[in-house]
């Protein structure tokens, strides 16, 4: 087939029926489709907790942070300078990226020798899977990270079809941008060498171009690196608090459970996508991949790794498991496959919307999951980070009560005297809280809050004198660290995660705040 410019692809007058329904014009429709997804999100639902936190990141640009490498805040500064700080203009960036990646996966897929109902499947595995059309909604490291590994398993398909040089640059520059993103594509790394370690393409370890792809990942990660080692690896120390509160309610069962849950209705394709890679002749020139997904699954589940950090690695199984399926369907002459299949995955992923993102009200989402978890057996899906289930996904009530909260605060605010105002600061006790007051300081007119948690820490506490400060989310053991303390507003939002936060009022520390924030670094995480 001759291939086409982009240029002459986009030009309409060029375009006739056939290349209407080309595949790559289906790639192009499937793309705009996950473009609109993330902005039909319910009105009753804000930015989550996570997004705030990255948001606040675009005012201290840094080689790193608390909790991830830099790249984050400069997609977020590039956002307000483009667009705004409105939830439409945030949600801008995973959007895109989402629509990309659905090519991407048609192109991996085609680049596999899948033809036109190939692609679409794959690209459709990846639109429509519930995991996927949640990592794209938010502004979040993982929807970038998702995007680098796609385009990663890209660039590493035609090294290993080529070997060109050209591909181990791309691959090295792009595994090093994704270093600056998310810690966890070291997985992708751990991947490619375990797939070339086990398969005939272990001689490409003799090929120099592999070393310097490998040089070029180094130094475009170092800076980040430098960055953590000045401040003593607070990476490490992240993990261990991580590992401690939220990866140790994470068994081996559950984890391969919920990988079966987070695609579901694409899980025959991805099934045989292994299938595919290990067992099929046709499939034997990209085993690397298979491998790749192994060793990634079995490092997480050594490290209880979190239900998610396995999910980038799927999109290269539905373009082996479609190029399979597409094959079969051609070579037993049964047709009849690639319809049954297709509605099977479409229709009833579309059962499952409302577990990938929050299309409906509130009460609407709530008799969902009810209805769901007694004859759907989705329950898993209220499952939180503490083990527990609720009435609603931890996102979704992450995605709740944030303004209410603001006005609940400015309302304590305004409440002290002129001369108690001048010198308030308002200490929020996690991330969250902070990252929305900052959000919604300057419409409810109250001072930047301050935190302990996270770069928050970093961040320090300003001009804060210790004189007055209106807590947020701290118990009543707060007492001990002022001379005087009244309660506030208790905040109540029924379905927030932050319901019930308690509020108060202190006046003049015990301790300086130099002082204060010393004790604090041993609770920034």
């Amino acid at each position: 087939m001759r291939k086409q410019s982009l240029s002459q692809i986009l030009n309409p007058r060029r375009w006739t029926t056939n290349s209407l329904f080309s595949a790559t014009a289906i790639l192009i429709y499937l793309s705009a489709v996950k473009f609109l997804i993330p902005f039909l999100t319910h009105s009753d639902f804000e930015f989550h907790r996570d997004e705030f936190l990255y948001m606040a990141m675009a005012d201290y640009l840094s080689w790193g942070f608390m909790e991830v490498p830099p790249s984050i805040a400069v997609f977020a500064k590039f956002t307000f300078w483009l667009f705004g700080n409105s939830l439409i203009a945030v949600r801008f960036f995973p959007a895109l990226t989402g629509a990309f990646t659905v090519f991407l996966v048609g192109l991996i897929t085609r680049e596999m020798g899948g033809k036109r109902f190939a692609q679409f499947l794959a690209a459709t595995a990846y639109l429509v899977s519930l995991i996927y059309l949640r990592i794209n909604l938010f502004f979040m490291p993982v929807t970038f990270e998702t995007f680098y590994f796609v385009l990663g398993v890209y660039a590493f398909v035609r090294i290993l079809k080529t070997d060109a040089p050209k591909w181990w640059i791309i691959l090295g520059v792009v595994t090093g941008l994704s270093m600056l993103n998310k810690y966890s594509m070291l997985l992708f790394g751990f991947g490619v060498a375990v797939g070339l370690l086990f398969t005939p393409h272990r001689e490409k370890f003799k090929n120099k171009w592999l070393w310097i792809s490998a040089i070029i990942v180094l130094l475009i990660w170092l800076p980040n690196l430098a960055w953590q080692h000045s401040l003593g690896w607070p990476f490490f120390e992240h993990m261990r608090v991580l590992s401690a509160t939220q990866l140790s309610n994470i068994n081996p069962i559950t984890f391969l459970l919920v990988q079966m849950l987070i695609n579901l209705y694409a899980d025959p394709i991805w099934l045989l996508g292994l299938f595919f890679l290990f067992r099929s002749p046709e499939g034997s020139l990209y085993r690397p991949l298979g491998w790749m997904y192994v060793s990634i699954l079995t490092v997480l589940l050594l490290l209880s790794g979190k239900i998610y950090y396995l999910a980038p690695a799927y999109p290269m199984l539905f373009a082996a498991g479609s190029v399979f399926i597409e094959g079969f369907a051609h070579r037993k002459s049964k047709n009849w496959v690639k319809p049954a299949i297709s509605g099977f995955l479409i229709l009833g992923s579309m059962t499952m919307l409302p577990i990938a993102f929050p299309l409906a009200s509130v009460d609407g989402l709530i008799k969902y999951f009810e209805f769901g978890s007694k004859y759907m057996g989705i329950k898993e899906a209220l499952r939180w980070e503490d083990g527990q289930f609720y009435e609603l996904p931890q996102d979704y009530a992450d995605m709740q009560g944030w303004e209410g909260m603001a006005a609940t605060i400015a309302s304590t605010y305004y409440s002290l005297p002129d001369s108690d105002r001048v010198k308030c600061t308002i200490f929020a006790s996690n991330y969250g809280e902070a990252g929305a007051l900052n959000y919604y300081a300057e419409k409810y007119k109250i001072p930047k809050a301050i935190s302990q948690n996270g770069s928050f820490w970093l961040w320090k506490y300003g001009e804060a004198t210790g004189e007055v400060i209106i807590t947020v989310g701290f118990d009543e053991g707060i007492k001990d660290f002022f001379t005087e303390v009244y309660p506030g507003e208790q905040f109540k939002y029924e379905h927030a995660r932050e319901d019930g936060i308690p509020i108060f009022i202190g006046y003049q520390l015990t301790m300086s705040m130099n002082e204060l924030w010393d004790y604090l670094k041993k609770y920034r995480y």
